[in-house]
């Protein structure tokens, strides 16, 4: 799956719908974006915007895809079609955008001129949606340009990150729950800032991706800080967890994706040289986004050669097709007693 522009385009989104049955992709320098089916990989359709797209995400029913990008607006369009039906304008460029797991926000959130003019206003927000009504039903102040929200596996609380700042938003009251700020690069402290963050399948922990190769990790519900650890020394772009929470990925200005075990990300007796990587692989080009399936078995990833690449996960227990070969003959020949 490719966009037009080839290695002149950059992909910087892309999204399974919730039964997998489609990948939904957003564009930069031909501003597209596309509904692909995950099958074959047949476009379904694709409809041109005015300018970057920086995000796009379905809707929970599917019915629905919604792009934001960089002249300030907010668009939903129908998934089966490409029409856009609905466009909502802010006051800045829009960066991120995430649908709470059960389906009824979807928070969408702007950048700041201040995260490069520090003597302007900071003034990002974070904007939550009905998405049956698409009215307004909250905002949060953010500050520093909102570059990804992450809701926690309840949807009681999202976190968002951007410039120096981690924040975490109670998701009925809006209220701060915590934030915390990126360490410091003493030599090059303009360019220390969070770029990308996930929390946990099992609500545990957060990670948070930044320049230089920084990954931080903190327990989710309080924001205490754990550690970090950095493995390519280049800024990481996009992060991501297997869906039993036992890997963490990461990837960005370097061609690969890191694969790391949890138990041994969040072992402060290994220092940073210690900690294994557990699987590198390799890719095209450097790497905008990243996104598991619900069931963690396929991985769809955006890459900044044009490309959007569809992988499939693989258990690490050898013995799992023997388990689950064994328990269908037994439901099988339990089946047919019955009869």
């Amino acid at each position: 799956m490719a966009d037009l522009m080839g290695e002149y385009g950059s992909v910087e989104s892309a999204e399974f719908s919730r039964d997998s049955a489609y990948i939904v992709t957003g564009t930069k320098y031909d501003n597209t974006v596309r509904v692909f089916r995950t099958a074959d990989g047949v476009m379904q359709w694709q409809t041109r915007l005015p300018a970057e797209i920086e995000r796009v995400a379905w809707t929970g029913d599917g019915r629905r895809v919604v792009s934001v990008s960089e002249d300030h607006q907010m668009r939903v369009i129908d998934a089966g079609t490409g029409e856009v039906l609905r466009a909502f304008r802010h006051r800045a460029g829009i960066d991120s955008l995430a649908l709470s797991h059960d389906g009824t926000i979807m928070a969408m959130g702007e950048e700041s001129l201040h995260d490069s003019d520090p003597d302007s206003e900071p003034t990002a927000e974070v904007v939550l949606y009905n998405t049956e009504t698409w009215e307004e039903i909250g905002r949060v102040f953010q500050g520093s340009t909102a570059n990804e929200i992450s809701f926690s596996p309840d949807d009681a609380y999202f976190v968002v990150v951007g410039g120096a700042h981690m924040k975490a938003w109670d998701t009925a009251t809006r209220s701060l729950r915590y934030q915390n700020e990126v360490f410091y690069d003493s030599e090059y402290p303009q360019w220390s800032r969070f770029i990308c963050v996930k929390i946990s399948p099992d609500g545990r922990y957060v990670v948070v991706g930044a320049n230089h190769g920084w990954l931080y990790f903190y327990h989710a519900s309080t924001g205490e800080y754990i550690r970090r650890l950095n493995k390519t020394g280049d800024k990481i772009e996009t992060v991501e967890w297997t869906a039993d929470s036992r890997y963490v990925l990461s990837a960005g200005k370097v061609n690969v994706i890191d694969f790391i075990a949890t138990r041994h990300a969040l072992d402060t007796a290994l220092n940073n040289r210690s900690v294994p990587i557990a699987l590198r692989v390799p890719l095209t080009d450097h790497l905008e986004y990243m996104h598991f399936n619900a069931s963690g078995a396929l991985l769809t990833t955006a890459h900044q050669d044009g490309t959007v690449q569809l992988w499939t996960y693989m258990a690490d227990n050898p013995g799992i097709n023997q388990r689950s070969h064994a328990g269908l003959s037994a439901q099988q020949e339990a089946d047919f007693d019955r009869r």
